[in-house]
């Protein structure tokens, strides 16, 4: 596995990439950097090229403190993984998002379709906030200022797994939790502001004509259920893979299945 340092709108991004053959780029979500994916990429690698960067304020990607960003978005981070594919010269690729990940996922299909050959949504969605989620987030970004980031991450991860998992296998809420990677209050807070003002993006799976992959969680509290599957019959070729007994983290709770139906989806765009 090779690490890669590059410079988007003044910032340093990095990311690692492995393997050879069709190019995939796998997107880590909120409290996560690229190291959610190490086991799907060790699938993966045997016969995909597979890029995972860290999005910009996390892991390689931190901020540079003398570069203030002032049009910090959804769309931007979109950006930052378009002048990844050029900084590779990746002609096309297959982009899978977790959670926010897959929210800057949709936005890229949008402005960038023409690098894609697929996309898809890992325990994520196209709609956007509702007032709830708002209010809830606003919430989260008054506790990260008033106790940390460490604190915060801690405090919410547990909810991101499901209940089969909270009660038979909690080493793997440990695990994550230890694993998790520092976060300064301004990533958080950045992240946060961003996820609430991203705009309604159904209309880019009602419209596009590229395969889409939806994983979900039957126990997905953060990406419920029934909110999503309508969003799977938007697109006109759409692949729906449903793990039993899992929440908001399949490639922890139900790595096997998981890896599989990013695997499957692969082949079948590939083929």
């Amino acid at each position: 596995m090779e690490t890669g340092l590059f410079e988007f709108n003044k910032q340093q991004m990095g990311y690692t990439k492995t393997g050879t053959g069709p190019a995939v780029v796998l997107l880590h979500g909120f409290g996560e950097d690229h190291h959610i994916f190490n086991g799907t990429v060790t699938i993966l690698e045997k016969t995909y090229a597979v890029y995972t960067p860290d999005l910009i304020g996390t892991g390689m990607s931190q901020f540079n403190a003398t570069t203030p960003i002032t049009n910090f978005s959804i769309e931007y981070l979109a950006d930052s993984i378009a002048a990844l594919i050029e900084y590779e010269k990746i002609e096309t690729c297959i982009l899978l998002g977790h959670s926010m990940g897959g929210y800057v996922t949709v936005a890229f299909a949008k402005k960038y379709p023409q690098y894609l050959k697929g996309f898809g949504l890992l325990h994520s969605t196209a709609l956007p906030d509702s007032p709830l989620k708002i209010e809830n987030r606003t919430r989260g970004i008054s506790f990260i200022q008033k106790f940390g980031d460490t604190a915060f991450l801690e405090t919410t991860a547990n909810n991101l797994f499901g209940g089969f998992t909270q009660k038979k296998q909690p080493h793997i809420i440990t695990d994550f939790i230890q694993s998790m990677p520092a976060f300064s209050n301004v990533a958080l807070h950045f992240y946060y502001q961003a996820m609430m003002a991203r705009p309604d993006l159904t209309h880019v799976l009602a419209t596009t004509t590229l395969p889409v992959l939806f994983i979900l969680g039957t126990h997905d509290i953060a990406v419920a259920l029934e909110d999503t599957i309508p969003q799977t019959k938007m697109p006109k070729t759409a692949y729906l893979y449903v793990l039993e007994n899992c929440g908001h983290m399949g490639m922890l709770e139900q790595p096997i299945n998981f890896n599989n139906a990013v695997l499957d989806f692969l082949d079948k765009v590939n083929a």
